[in-house]
């Protein structure tokens, strides 16, 4: 049996990715103004573009989020997250590439900044990977439970909470280091 195929592992990765693109969308559209700053710093679209650009992309989030939970809309969301996934990553290594590693990712607006690294590529890549498997991945062995999906859930809120608080203290840690401060 390939893990992938357990429904366990599938509502876990479904729900992540769920919890991270609604995350996003609304950290994105409590900030607009903000992370249209972001947008238009990354320094890779004319500045006309950049506004409906950063006013559409939370909502396209929130949409990939809805359709993640929805199983006959799941792998065109899958596809979707992923292909943002990717197109995130590779605005980032544009940056970093160019040298610009001192901005804001603009992936959650929460008030700490997280500069951009090849790290940030590699994660964005990597959750990207984890989208295209959902669609990929061979059919379920065996039919979901109600634990199956309770502990996917459960893991994926659990996870979710890990990924924030390591986001929040690099953002302490830039934040202090900028200011000058050992960490």
């Amino acid at each position: 049996m390939w893990l992938w195929s357990d429904p366990l592992v599938t509502i876990f990765v479904r729900s992540f990715l769920a919890l991270l693109f609604a995350g996003a969308a609304y950290s994105k559209l409590r900030h607009q103004e903000e992370f249209y700053g972001v947008v238009r710093n990354f320094r890779l679209m004319p500045d006309w573009l950049a506004y409906p650009f950063a006013m559409i992309l939370p909502w396209l989030e929130l949409a990939v989020a809805v359709g993640l939970v929805v199983d006959r809309a799941m792998p065109v969301a899958a596809v979707a997250a992923s292909s943002l996934l990717i197109v995130f990553a590779l605005a980032i290594a544009i940056n970093v590439a160019r040298g610009r590693k001192a901005i804001d990712c603009g992936c959650f607006r929460t008030g700490y900044r997280q500069n951009l690294s090849w790290l940030l590529v590699l994660r964005n890549v990597l959750l990207a990977g984890a989208g295209l498997i959902l669609v990929l991945a061979p059919q379920a062995v065996r039919t979901a439970t109600v634990v199956d999906f309770m502990s996917g859930v459960l893991a994926a809120l659990v996870a979710m909470t890990l990924y924030f608080t390591s986001g929040l203290l690099t953002g302490v840690a830039n934040t202090a280091r900028n200011n000058g401060h050992l960490v």
